[in-house]
């Protein structure tokens, strides 16, 4: 796979852009109001419309029924977008047993400009947060925190420092190659 004639110069066809990505929710107005809280925006309110059966079939599924709104951050046709679903055909399985801390997080990042009066304003709000604002200038962020959705989704909001567009990793020590 990614070697020979394959390679994105050779293909009649490319991905031009991340389109949406979908978070499953238990309680979709609930959720609803989480997203709105943090900025996004209800682009397409989906919430009363049953699917096609076509939906149900292109995801190899025998039925696929839930409620839904396509949210956006930005502008343009290549802005964030987050498609968020409340399944309810077939429903959402419980997340495993044990506490939140022991299991491995689903994270969505957002890059926010001033972590720490967005930190202040959502607590005011009633957003639950597991992390303060913190620095770590070595990788170029300014400031970083988490918050977690009312379906325990951590969302991390992250405030890079001017012309930086990740974190910086060079000064990091690495892991042996066979670890």
């Amino acid at each position: 796979m990614g070697e020979g004639s394959d390679a994105p110069e050779a293909r009649e066809w490319e991905v031009q852009s991340l389109f949406h990505f979908t978070v499953e929710v238990t309680d979709f107005e609930r959720s609803l109001d989480f997203y709105t809280t943090l900025g996004f925006r209800v682009l397409r309110d989906n919430r009363d419309v049953v699917w096609p059966r076509m939906v149900a079939r292109n995801f190899g599924m025998p039925v696929a029924q839930g409620r839904g709104a396509l949210l956006g951050i930005g502008d343009g046709p290549d802005h964030t977008r987050l498609d968020l679903i409340q399944w309810l055909e077939p429903q959402l399985a419980p997340p495993p047993d044990g506490p939140p801390e022991e299991r491995v997080p689903r994270v969505i990042a957002l890059r926010v400009r001033n972590v720490a009066a967005a930190y202040a304003d959502l607590a005011a709000r009633g957003i639950e947060f597991v992390s303060t604002p913190q620095s770590a200038e070595l990788a170029g962020i300014v400031n970083v925190c988490t918050c977690r959705s009312p379906d325990g989704h951590l969302v991390e909001l992250i405030e890079y420092a001017d012309g930086v567009l990740g974190s910086r990793i060079d000064h990091l020590p690495r892991r042996d190659a066979g670890a």
